[in-house]
Order: C-alpha cells, then sequence, then structure tokens
C-alpha cells in the first residue's frame, strides 16, 4: 500500500505487568493505546425514499460509507500523540473510538498488546469533550474541591494538596477564587478547569477533543504546555486532536497523525514527515513546517488504497490471551464511585445549596413575586367577607392563588436545562450516582420552596381575611407548599428531555394550561366528556383546589356563605363543601396526592437522566 506511514509494529507487553514487589507503592502503571485497522462507517438509515422501499430482495447492499478506513496508531505512555486533519477528516470520530465512547465497524483496540475492554478502560481513562463543562457559579478552587471530595473520601488533607497541586501544575494559582465564567475566565483558562477535572482522577489515558479549539496561539501554547507536564510528570498517555497546529505547539508533541478523508497519511515525528515529503518531492518553504506545508498540499500527497476489513476478533483469539487481558484489568480502578452514596449526598447538597444562594436572580424573583403578587391579592380581595360574594371572592383566589403558583417556578428552568449536560459528563465518568444528585437537590429545595410558601401565605391570607384559626393558616402554607414543590419538580422533570430553554418552556405552559383547564374550576367533573374525564385526576389544580376550598370551608363551617327569603342563612361553609362534592378530609388528601406528583416527579426526572446517562456509557 503506497503510504508515508511507516510500519507500524505490535508492541512489546513490557508495560503490562503491575509494579513489581521491590517497586514504589506509589508507582503507577503505565498504559500504551493502540488501534490496529479501524473502520467505522456511517450507521445505516432507514429507507426513505420509495426507490429504497421499492427495491428488489435480491438487490446488492449499498456499500458502506466509511468514514475512517484502515486507521493504525501507537499512543505510548508519557508521550503526546496529536491527531491532525482538515476538517472532515475524521477526528472526533476516532477519539471518541479510542475513548471507547463509540465502537468501530472492523478493527481491533489494544491497550498494552491486550484486547481493550471498554468498561474497564473508561474507569482508568478520561475523556475532556469540545464543550466546558462546568457549573459557572462556582469558583476554580471550589470546582476542584467538590470533585476531589468525591473523588478522595477518606481525607479532608488529601483533598486540599490534590487541590493546590492542581492549581500550580495548570498555573491556575492566580484565579482559584474566580467564577467559572465566560464573562470572567478567559478560554483557555476554562479549558484548563476542564482539563483539571479530568486529571483529578489520575488517568493513565487521557484524551481531549480539539483542546486548543477557539483559543489564541498563547492560551493555546498554555493549554498544550500543561499537558506536556502532566504527561511527563505523571507518565500519562495523552492523545488528543487538533485542527491545524503552530510550530510552537508541534514542539510539545511527541507523534502526529495525519487524517485526510478518514484515511492515513502520516504516523510518526515532525522530521520523518519531512522526510516523508521530501520522497514525494515536495520541499517544504522555509516559512512553513512540515505540518503546515503537508495540510496545504493533502490532495498532492498519495492516499493509501485501504485494505479488505477485518473481520472482528474471534472468541478464541479473545480467550487466547485473556490471561494477559486480566493482567491489566487487575491494575483498573474498582467498579463504581469512589464515595458512599451519604457522603455524595453531603457533598453535592453542600454544592448545591452555594449554586442557588448565588443565583441572586433567582433568589430575588422568587421571592419578590411571593411578596409582591401576595400583597397585591390580598389588596385586590381585601377583607372578602361572607355571604355569596365572599365565597365567590374566595373561589377567584384560590384559582388564582394556584396559577400563580404552578408558574412561578418555571424560572429555575434554565438552571435545571443548563446543568443538565453538566450531571450527565459528570456521572458518566463516574464521579457520583444520579440517585444521590437528585436527593441532594430535593433536600435544597425542600426548606428553599417552604421559604417562599410562608412569604405569600402570611402576605394574602390575612389581608384578605380568611379563617382566623392558626391550624387552618398552618394547613393553607402546607397547601401552597405542595404546590410549589410539585411545580418546581414538574419543571424538573421537563428539563430532563427537553432539547433547550425555549422548547422546554413551550412544554410547561402548554401542560399547566392543559391542568388548569381539567381543574374542575372551569368545567365540573360531571360536565367533561367521558375520554377526558382521566385529566381531571391527573392535575395537580384539581387536587390543590380542593385542598384549599376544605381548608377554608371546614373551619368557617358555622359561617353564612348565603341568605334565603328572610334574614335566615341559607348556606353554611359546611354547606358549600356538600355543594361542591368535598369533605373536611379533602385537604389532607390533596396535600398527599400533591406530593405523590412531588415524588413521582422527581422519579421521572431520575429515571429519564439515567437513560440518558447508560446511552453515554455505550
Amino acid at each position: 500500500m503506497a503510504t508515508t506511514t511507516p510500519a507500524v509494529t505490535e508492541p512489546d507487553n513490557a508495560d503490562a505487568s503491575p509494579p513489581s514487589p521491590t517497586s514504589p507503592p506509589s508507582k503507577k502503571v503505565m498504559y500504551e493505546l493502540a488501534a490496529r485497522n479501524i473502520y467505522y462507517a456511517k450507521p445505516t438509515a432507514a429507507p426513505r425514499s420509495l426507490a429504497q422501499l421499492l427495491k428488489p430482495c435480491g438487490a446488492a447492499p449499498t456499500p458502506p460509507d466509511y468514514i475512517l478506513r484502515d486507521v493504525s496508531l501507537t499512543a505510548r505512555a508519557g508521550e503526546i500523540l496529536a491527531v491532525v486533519g482538515p476538517s472532515g477528516a475524521g477526528k472526533s470520530t476516532l477519539l471518541d473510538i479510542l475513548a471507547a465512547r463509540t465502537a468501530p465497524t472492523h478493527g481491533r483496540l489494544l491497550l498494552n498488546s491486550a484486547p481493550l475492554r471498554p468498561s474497564s478502560f473508561r474507569r482508568l481513562s478520561s475523556h475532556v469533550p469540545q464543550a466546558d463543562v462546568a457549573l459557572t457559579l462556582l469558583t476554580v478552587s471550589e470546582t476542584f474541591a467538590f470533585a476531589a471530595s468525591l473523588l478522595h473520601p477518606e481525607s479532608e488533607s488529601a483533598v486540599s494538596a490534590a487541590v493546590t497541586a492542581l492549581l500550580v501544575d495548570l498555573r491556575l494559582a492566580h484565579v482559584a477564587h474566580t467564577r467559572v465564567s465566560p464573562a470572567r475566565l478567559s478560554g483557555g483558562e476554562r479549558r484548563r478547569v476542564s482539563i483539571g477535572l479530568a486529571l483529578l482522577r489520575n488517568p493513565a489515558v487521557l484524551l481531549l477533543d480539539e483542546p486548543t479549539s477557539g483559543l489564541d496561539s498563547s492560551s493555546a501554547h498554555v493549554v498544550v504546555s500543561c499537558l506536556r507536564a502532566v504527561a511527563a510528570a505523571r507518565g500519562t498517555t495523552v492523545v488528543f486532536s487538533i485542527h491545524q497546529p503552530s510550530a510552537r505547539l508541534l514542539s510539545a508533541v511527541d507523534c502526529l497523525l495525519l487524517l485526510s478523508r478518514g484515511t492515513v497519511l502520516h504516523h510518526g515525528s515532525l522530521a520523518s514527515l519531512d522526510a516523508a515529503l521530501l520522497s514525494h518531492g515536495l520541499v517544504v518553504p522555509a516559512q512553513l513546517n512540515p505540518l503546515e506545508f503537508a495540510l496545504e498540499v493533502l490532495d498532492q500527497l498519495p492516499h493509501p488504497t485501504p485494505s479488505t476489513p477485518e473481520p472482528k476478533a474471534t472468541t478464541q483469539e479473545l480467550n487466547s490471551s485473556s490471561s494477559h487481558h486480566k493482567m491489566v484489568a487487575t491494575a483498573t480502578p474498582s467498579t463504581g464511585p469512589p464515595s458512599s452514596w451519604l457522603h455524595e449526598l453531603m457533598v453535592l447538597y453542600k454544592r448545591a445549596w452555594k449554586v442557588v444562594y448565588r443565583s441572586k436572580q433567582l433568589l430575588l424573583t422568587n421571592f419578590l413575586e411571593a411578596v409582591v403578587v401576595g400583597t397585591l391579592l390580598g389588596t385586590i380581595y381585601i377583607h372578602a367577607g361572607y355571604g355569596e360574594a365572599g365565597a365567590h371572592k374566595r373561589l377567584g383566589l384560590f384559582a388564582f392563588t394556584l396559577t400563580f403558583l404552578l408558574t412561578s417556578t418555571t424560572e429555575t428552568l434554565p438552571t435545571f436545562v443548563t446543568e443538565r449536560p453538566i450531571v450527565l459528563a459528570e456521572t458518566a465518568a463516574g464521579l457520583y450516582r444520579l440517585s444521590s444528585h437528585a436527593a441532594a437537590g430535593t433536600l435544597v429545595f425542600l426548606p428553599y420552596l417552604l421559604a417562599v410558601a410562608l412569604l405569600y401565605s402570611v402576605c394574602v391570607y390575612f389581608l384578605v381575611g380568611l379563617c382566623s384559626s392558626a391550624g387552618a393558616f398552618a394547613s393553607f402554607v402546607l397547601v401552597v407548599w405542595a404546590v410549589v414543590l410539585t411545580a418546581n419538580s414538574f419543571v424538573l422533570f421537563v428539563s430532563s428531555f427537553a432539547p433547550d430553554y425555549i422548547a422546554g418552556m413551550s412544554l410547561v405552559s402548554v401542560s399547566l394550561a392543559g391542568f388548569f383547564l381539567f381543574s374542575g374550576y372551569f368545567l365540573s367533573r360531571g360536565s367533561m366528556p367521558s375520554y377526558w374525564v382521566f385529566m381531571h385526576y391527573v392535575s395537580p389544580y384539581k387536587y390543590a383546589l380542593d385542598a384549599l376550598l376544605a381548608n377554608e370551608y371546614t373551619c368557617a363551617g358555622n359561617r353564612c356563605f348565603g341568605v334565603g327569603g328572610g334574614s335566615e342563612c341559607s348556606q353554611t361553609g359546611l354547606d358549600v363543601l356538600v355543594e361542591k362534592g368535598l369533605t373536611a378530609e379533602e385537604r389532607w388528601t390533596g396535600v398527599q396526592v400533591l406530593f405523590g406528583f412531588f415524588l413521582l416527579y422527581r422519579v421521572l426526572y431520575w429515571v429519564v437522566l439515567s437513560r440518558r446517562a447508560s446511552r453515554a456509557k455505550r
């Protein structure tokens, strides 16, 4: 095959064995990552056109559209391998395959000459995506400290030492107390934060998808210099993709893999690339380095003719190296998150409280809305009194109260949607369990929304002149609290699958409108078509409205809400309950059902995110 790629030989198994008994206890096992004859084809789509559907059964199948063809490489411990090529060359696809995030169509991945097992490899490697994923309301040191606390639960001193060393190694000490926000950190500094989060796991193999993308030359140089230092000091195998590195960046790279149209044009050092270009009669100009020149003359370089894809390794071939594979696997970290569930809950609870406390706009919005709307409604329905007018005012007040409460928590949707990719990335990396994340968020919002409910209730209850009983007021606060908790959980559930904030807001608005329509305020259950009755029972509005009405009219059971022909009372509070088909127990039933909705939406949020996280691990 005509190619400038030097012959690739199978690596020796020198690095596969664990440290010998005479080695220092802290000595790290080093790993050599190799790929052999990797092919990757686009997944076959379902037939869409009529011609495809009517295609004869015996017709030859459409040949696969390969993104990668016959790619072989070797990345050695303590060295940096840069995957270089123009846009569309297959760099990101190759990196996903090397990170065991995507399975190749054909070919093999080897770790210290043994077949690579994806589940084991993910535990000893780290993958840094192109997009930076970190909570922007935490500082750099806090971001590292929370991650280190989850990875090293046994000692606070170890956490502090790890964070301090990382800040120094990544040249981030001067911004240690600066928030990880695009407005406060440069692109290069945020990229180094993402790299630092990966390094906290002390990975044997570090893979990065275009870590210098979008950075200026100075920031890019700092990022690559930090990677160079990490590879040398820790013996880490570093592989990253890059679009077009400068000569300054290439000085930190040990080996290059030049891709074009999914095939390998060169695998070796920069000096060997210069020699390969000369062998094809291409002289590198003085003002360019060999790689820059090679990228300019890609069309003039001979592209290799791919060989026939190898079938995947047979069971016999895999078993032949099973003893070696077991040796490699024993050096990998243990399965599952490193912390206990309770420790994860405590760390994530502290982190969530810090994020909520620093969300000044969210705090002000929720508390100001509760005070302003509560006071406004209180002054509109002030001294509602009794009689038929008082009954109508109470019904209008309760209906508007529910509308406000169920829509007031939508402000949290942007926060939830923004945090979702961070949570998925952290759980996919094994930092913590999704269940501990969901439980921590629940524990944070319980007291937070109780404060919102109490503020609103104090502002509206006494101005309107609702039943003057301590028990009735406490029940009113409990119902309001259950309503805002249900709304918060529903928004959280929608955020787990909504593609973006706009789509999420649309879905929340339509759903809440439907809940209100079938609550029984506009149309009683008996007046609904039979095929829509089920919506009446899945509407949180129904149970909240019933609970508020039952609470008020049970307390004011002997008050008069209707006068007959004379001066005699024709309808008491208890009569109003009977007319509406309610009983005194409805307030407790409604609260229980609302808390059931609260837990149900939280569980559904956990189920959806668990599903998405499991897909990310495949």
